[in-house]
């Protein structure tokens, strides 16, 4: 049997890529360093993940897994012998895997096994090209060579939403992991170094930056703004939130502004084809068996507010696109006023914005020059 190696055993790890090698035919290698999550992988070699849907409920067992200590030589031994791989780890974890997979790489050259892909599920734009530098700064020149041939880095957009379990749950199975029926795994075509892989719901494609931005100025952006306007009306759950008529008016109006963006820079994508993901993805908003929080999708808003990520980063695209971002500019405004006492990053916006001002938040949070376009719609949203 084919084997593939799961670096992270988190939501995306658990509940989306390890099953979908396991689907696949492979047997999964979990590399982690929870040592309860390594135990039950191990005690077990199986494990559950439920599928939820308004008014449906479905398990699905996940077979053929395993877990290795990822602190361990065994984890290395794993890297190199593998005949595919995958991160989810969060991009800030990357740079402590690096180490482990720089060694397995020189031990799979040494050893004359062939080329090694690794799909990045971290939904970050280029992160292909950051793995790649980190990676190579622990190869020798002789190793970077083999690499350049034989290390497939590939860029994947992870749209797939994780509920919460509740303790319950939590404490009947350390492994149980529930998700929404959306499965869809678009891979950027170009980062395979052998040949693609038949994988479940893989959808190779290129120019892969449509996905990503797709992922993150379309989904995200929508997201984000409607936890930020539920927020304001005190609602709890997404759900809820896009089930009121001017918050789906003002989250529709927002997103279509991205459609719009994306078919000016990609006119092969059918612009229906992004119009429907859009109202797909307003209908998986409505889903409330995903009991997804507005604290949890408007949480960090600090970090929402950067120029790369999903409000000025949307705003920002669709200015470059000759399109007056309106409906995200309000979102924006939304973010800037959410006052959660419970979530420490929006506790210092606010203190931030009432010592110095919007003009400083602009400027060192969000990396807006204040006399710029963008600048200066947010400040009449703002008053």
């Amino acid at each position: 049997m084919k084997k593939a190696v799961m670096y992270g055993a988190g939501n995306i790890g658990r509940g989306f890529i390890g099953k979908v090698f396991s689907e696949s035919g492979y047997e999964v290698c979990f590399l982690d360093i929870d040592k309860r999550i390594i135990n039950a992988f191990n005690k077990d070699r199986e494990y559950d993940v439920k599928i939820v849907a308004d008014g449906f409920e479905r398990l699905d067992k996940v077979k053929n897994v395993y877990a290795v200590d990822a602190n361990t030589e065994d984890a290395v031994t794993e890297i190199a012998e593998c005949d595919m791989m995958a991160t989810a780890v969060g991009v800030n974890v990357l740079p402590y895997i690096v180490d482990n997979i720089a060694k397995g790489i020189k031990r799979r050259m040494a050893c004359g096994k062939g080329p090694l892909d690794i799909i990045l599920a971290e939904n970050q734009l280029d992160v292909d090209i950051m793995m790649r530098q980190m990676i190579y700064e622990k190869l020798n020149q002789a190793e970077q060579e083999w690499a350049d041939q034989n290390l497939g880095l590939v860029e994947a957009s992870i749209g797939r939403m994780v509920p919460p379990l509740t303790e319950q749950e939590r404490e009947k199975s350390p492994l149980l992991i529930a998700v929404e029926p959306y499965s869809e795994l678009p891979v950027d075509s170009l980062g395979f170094k052998g040949p693609i892989p038949e994988l479940v719901g893989l959808k190779p494609f290129t120019p892969f930056s449509f996905y990503i931005k797709r992922k993150l100025f379309l989904h995200n952006m929508g997201h984000a703004i409607c936890a930020y306007l539920g927020w304001q009306k005190q609602v709890e759950y997404i759900s809820e939130a896009i089930r009121d008529q001017a918050i789906l008016n003002k989250v529709k109006a927002a997103m279509t502004l991205t459609v719009q963006a994306l078919s000016r820079e990609y006119p092969q994508i059918p612009v229906d084809e992004i119009e429907a993901n859009k109202d797909d993805l307003l209908q998986r908003f409505r889903n409330r068996a995903l009991k997804d929080t507005i604290s949890r999708v408007g949480n960090d808003p600090l970090r929402k507010l950067r120029k790369d990520d999903r409000l000025i980063g949307a705003a920002l695209y669709c200015l470059e696109s000759g399109i007056q971002p309106d409906e995200i500019v309000e979102g924006i405004a939304a973010a800037l006023k959410y006052d959660n006492p419970n979530d420490s990053a929006a506790m210092k916006l606010q203190a931030d914005l009432s010592e110095f001002g919007l003009d400083y938040v602009m400027e060192n949070i969000m990396g807006l020059d204040k006399n710029s376009e963008l600048a200066g719609l947010i400040r009449s949203k703002m008053k």
